[in-house]
């Protein structure tokens, strides 16, 4: 009976959510808060017999509060509320700058919708999938990322998130869907990165909350630049080599 208790006890806070309340005519969620669960490097095999190793970049995966389905259906009703809006930024030289935006769809979560996955690729890498085949990266990407570290965000506490609209969202956002979310942070990735969130209509661009920090910056403070022999003078994003082709239909056929 213990064991069974135990289970269900895991079970439901694992999967907890997020209580839409109103006072005074004000609607907010009560002591809500989000974080970066776990981070790693991405390699990336190159070479013209993939004999070197660099970095794609990395990939991180961060919670994302939950709602009852009731309260759904109320903030769609009364602010046509449909999403959160998730930004992430860089800092660097002690300036804070978006990256980039994602929006993922409140219907679209159901109560084990936990988290979300985004890798942060250089930039050579996040151009396209067939950029990430070339066995010479482009634009002479030769860095690999010793590590990324992942520590706490002092300013990311719980707290009630209130519902008005506050701003309109001019920048591009990008539906956040179930594959892994690919974001560009240029030729170099040294800095330190953070997520917030917020309440979102992805229709009228309307921003409906302040913006929810999440707990834990990444960190990379340290790249290596990688020498790899069989790659001089290849520029493979105006050239590509043979070996590096998508795989057509053909090539798939069993022979």
């Amino acid at each position: 009976m213990l064991k069974i208790f135990l289970i269900f006890f895991f079970l439901i806070s694992c999967n907890k959510t997020y209580d839409l309340q109103r006072e005074n005519g004000v609607y907010f969620l009560k002591k809500i808060g989000f974080k970066i669960k776990s981070t790693k490097v991405v390699d990336w095999k190159v070479g013209r017999k993939r004999e070197a190793n660099v970095s794609k970049g990395i990939r991180f995966i961060s919670s994302i509060p939950n709602l009852e389905e009731e309260h759904k259906l109320v903030l769609k009703k009364k602010f046509g509320i449909d999403s959160w809006l998730i930004k992430i930024s860089k800092i660097s030289r002690g300036s804070t700058r978006p990256l980039g935006y994602f929006y993922i769809h409140l219907h679209n979560m159901t109560r084990t919708t936990k988290d979300f996955t985004v890798n942060l690729y250089y930039h050579a890498a996040a151009v396209s999938k067939r950029f990430r085949l070339f066995h010479c990266p482009a634009f002479n990407h030769r860095l690999e990322i010793p590590d990324v570290d992942l520590e706490d965000r002092p300013s990311a506490d719980e707290q009630n998130l209130y519902i008005r609209p506050t701003e309109k969202l001019y920048a591009r956002a990008s539906r956040l869907r179930f594959a892994p979310m690919i974001l560009s942070g240029g030729r170099s990735l040294k800095g330190k990165y953070i997520v917030d969130l917020a309440l979102y209509n992805s229709e009228s661009k309307q921003i409906y909350s302040d913006w929810l920090a999440g707990d834990g910056v990444l960190e990379i403070t340290q790249e290596a630049s990688v020498a790899v022999n069989s790659c001089i003078g290849v520029k493979e994003e105006n050239q590509p080599l043979p070996e590096s082709k998508m795989p057509s239909i053909q090539d798939l056929e069993i022979k």
